[in-house]
C-alpha cells in the first residue's frame, strides 16, 4: 500500500532542542512546518522525581544511556563497542534527561586547524555565533554570571547564577589554594521564575526536570512553536528521506506508530535534527544520502573524560542543590609542554541520594554490607562530591557510526553501530587530567578520594562522556565535510542538519549552548533564504 501523502513548506525530523528551535523560528515566520518525532510527550509524573524509588529509576528505566534503559518503546537500538549513548526519544529529546550545563565554546575551539592542524577549522568563528548565544540564553532563561575572565565579554545572563552549595564552596577554596580559575557554571536552569516557569528549588534530583526549571524544551520552546501553528506529530518513526530526480530532498516516509500505517510528508526544505547517532543513521539508511565525501558517520567525538570522587570531614548536604554549579577552565587552552594538544575543563558536581552513594555514585566506593555499614555511611554521606575533567578529543575517521549488515530494528531499518577509541593524544591528556584531579582532591583536604579513568580490566575505554558530536561535520569544502557553514548539505541543497553531528571540534565543555545557538542561526538563515531554497539545485552562495 502506498503511503498517505502530506505537503509542507518545511519538514523537521526530530523534536529535541534543535528541532524545537527550528520549528519555532520557521513557524513564527508563517511557514507551514511539520515536525516528526518518533517518541511521545514526557509528562511530569513520568520523571523519577515523584517516585519513592527515584534512585533506582535513575539507574534503570530513566538512565540517560539508551543501552541501559529497559522497556522504552520509543528507543531504537544502538550497538556500541565502548560508549554510553545519551539520547532520549520524545518531545524535547535529550533535554528530558540531561544535566543542563550551558557553557559556551571558546574562540580557539573554532580554529584548531590554525592552532595545530590536527583538527580542521570550523568555517565560522566564535564571533559569528556570539549573538546567537545571547539570544538562545534568553530563550531558555540561562542562569549564570557574566564577566568570566577566561571568556570573551558578553551580555548578562537572563537569570542569576544558581547558588553555590557546600561542595562548590569547598572546591572554590581548593582552586584558590592552587591558584586556578573557577567560575559559577552557566546552566540551562532558571534561578528565578522566568517565562511562566518556576525557579529551581534545589531538590538535587537532576535527571532532566519534571517542573521545567531545568530547561526541558517541551516546556520552554515547544509551547511557542505550537502557538505558531507548527504541526508536531508524535510516534512518527522516520524510515527514510526521499530524494527526487532533481537531486533535492523530496520529503520523508515514516511509520505512524499509533496506527502502524506508512505516511509520507513532502516538503520544499527538509531539516534533520535527530542527534549525532540518529542523523547519520538516517542518511546512511536513505541510500547513503548526502555522502559524496564519505564523511557521514565518521569523526565521532565524545569528549575525553576522567573523574574523581572525594570526601571531606565537613557536612555539605552534597545530595541537594543543582547538580553542577562550578566550572574551571584553567587548562582549557593548548599547552604543548603538557605533552598533548588541546585542553580540558573541570565540571564540579554534587552526589546522589543515600542509596546511590551507598552503592557507588561516581566511583566504585561503596558502603560495606553488614558490619561497618553505618560507620561508613555516617562518614561519607553528604560529605562527598565529584569533579569531571572533560577534554577535547581529536577526530578520527575510524571513530564512527555505521549500519549493521545483519541486524534491523522492528521497522526494518538497519541498526546503528558505534565504534569509538581514544587516540594517543587523548590518552596522554587523560593521564595529565588524572594527575590534576589528585591535586584538587589534596587541595580540598579530602580524607578519601577515588579516581575513575573508565578503562576496564581489558584496557578498553568505556567512556561515559555521553556527547554525540561530529558525525556529519561542517566544513569549508565538500570533500571533507557534509554541510557548509549554514548547515546546508553540499550534495542536497534543500537538506539541512541542525544537531550536534555538524560539530567540527568538540571543545572542552558540554555542547548544549553551542548547538542551540547554531540551530537558531541556521533556522534564521533558512527563514531568510526560503524563497531561494524552494528551487535551489546547489548550495547557496556564502
Amino acid at each position: 500500500m502506498a503511503p498517505r501523502e502530506d505537503k509542507a513548506d518545511v519538514l523537521i525530523i526530530g523534536s529535541g532542542a534543535t528541532g524545537s528551535i527550528a520549528a519555532m523560528v520557521l513557524g513564527q515566520a508563517g511557514l507551514d512546518v511539520v515536525c516528526l518525532e518518533q517518541g511521545g510527550w514526557v509528562e511530569a509524573q513520568d520523571h523519577p522525581h515523584y517516585h519513592a524509588d527515584w534512585q533506582w529509576q535513575r539507574r534503570t528505566r530513566w538512565s540517560s544511556d539508551v543501552n541501559v534503559r529497559q522497556g522504552n518503546t520509543d528507543d531504537f537500538p544502538v550497538r556500541s563497542d565502548s560508549s554510553q549513548v545519551l539520547m532520549w526519544n520524545g518531545v524535547g529529546g535529550s533535554t528530558n534527561v540531561y544535566g543542563g550545563l550551558w557553557p559556551r565554546y571558546r574562540p580557539s575551539d573554532f580554529r584548531k586547524g590554525t592552532e595545530h592542524g590536527l583538527q580542521p577549522d570550523w568555517p565560522i568563528s566564535y564571533e559569528d555565533v556570539a549573538p546567537f548565544y545571547d539570544r538562545a540564553d534568553r530563550l531558555v532563561g540561562v542562569s549564570g554570571l557574566a564577566g568570566d575572565p577566561s571568556m570573551p565579554a558578553h551580555s548578562d545572563y537572563p537569570t542569576p547564577p544558581v547558588p553555590l552549595g557546600g561542595p562548590s564552596r569547598r572546591l572554590a577554596k581548593a582552586f584558590d589554594r592552587l591558584g586556578w580559575h573557577w567560575w559559577p557554571v552557566p546552566a540551562g536552569v532558571i534561578s528565578t521564575d522566568y517565562d511562566g516557569r518556576k525557579a529551581c528549588h534545589g531538590c538535587g534530583v537532576c535527571s532532566g526536570c519534571a517542573r521545567g526549571s531545568m530547561s526541558k524544551f517541551a516546556l520552554s520552546v515547544w509551547p511557542k512553536a505550537l502557538a505558531a501553528g507548527v504541526d508536531l506529530r508524535i510516534y512518527a518513526r522516520v524510515l527514510r528521506i526521499e530524494k527526487g530526480r532533481d537531486g533535492r530532498a523530496a520529503g520523508a516516509v515514516y511509520v505512524d506508530r499509533a496506527t502502524g500505517r506508512l505516511r509520507q510528508v513532502k516538503a520544499d526544505v527538509v531539516i534533520v535534527a535527530a542527534n549525532g547517532v540518529g542523523t547519520p543513521r538516517l542518511l546512511l539508511a536513505s541510500d547513503n544520502l548526502a555522502n559524496s565525501s564519505g564523511e557521514v558517520g565518521r569523526n565521532l567525538l565524545h569528549h575525553t573524560l576522567v573523574a574523581c570522587e572525594m570526601w571531606v570531614d565537613e557536612p555539605l548536604a552534597a545530595h541537594t542543590g543543582y547538580v553542577a554549579s562550578l566550572i574551571s577552565r584553567e587548562f582549557a587552552e593548548t599547552d604543548t609542554g603538557r605533552g598533548f594538544v588541546n585542553g580540558f575543563n573541570f565540571n564540579c558536581v554534587t552526589t546522589g541520594g543515600a542509596g546511590e552513594q551507598a552503592n557507588g555514585y561516581l566511583s566504585n566506593a561503596r558502603a560495606p554490607f553488614g558490619k561497618g555499614h553505618h560507620r561508613w555511611f555516617e562518614r561519607h554521606f553528604g560529605r562527598g562530591f565529584g569533579v569531571f575533567a572533560i577534554g577535547d578529543d581529536l577526530p578520527s575517521p575510524d571513530n564512527r557510526v555505521t549500519l549493521s549488515a545483519t541486524e534491523r530494528d522492528d521497522d526494518g531499518v538497519p541498526v546503528a553501530q558505534l565504534s569509538y577509541k581514544p587516540g594517543d593524544n587523548d590518552r596522554r591528556m587523560m593521564r595529565f587530567m588524572l594527575e590534576r584531579l589528585v591535586d584538587i582532591a589534596k587541595a580540598t583536604e579530602a580524607f578519601e578520594y577515588r579516581l575513575q579513568d573508565y578503562i576496564d580490566e581489558n584496557g578498553v575505554y568505556r567512556t561515559p562522556a555521553w556527547h554525540l558530536l561530529g558525525t556529519c561535520r561542517m566544513g569549508k569544502t565538500p570533500d571533507m565535510s557534509v554541510v557548509n557553514k549554514w548547515h546546508q548539505c553540499w550534495d542536497v541543497p534543500n537538506l539541512f542538519i541542525v544537531d550536534a553531528s555538524v560539530f567540527t571540534t568538540g571543545g572542552v565543555v558540554n555542547p548544549t549552548a553551542t548547538v542551540c545557538a547554531l540551530a537558531l542561526r541556521a533556522a534564521e538563515h533558512i527563514r531568510d533564504s526560503f524563497g531561494e531554497l524552494r528551487s535551489a539545485t546547489r548550495p547557496l552562495a556564502a
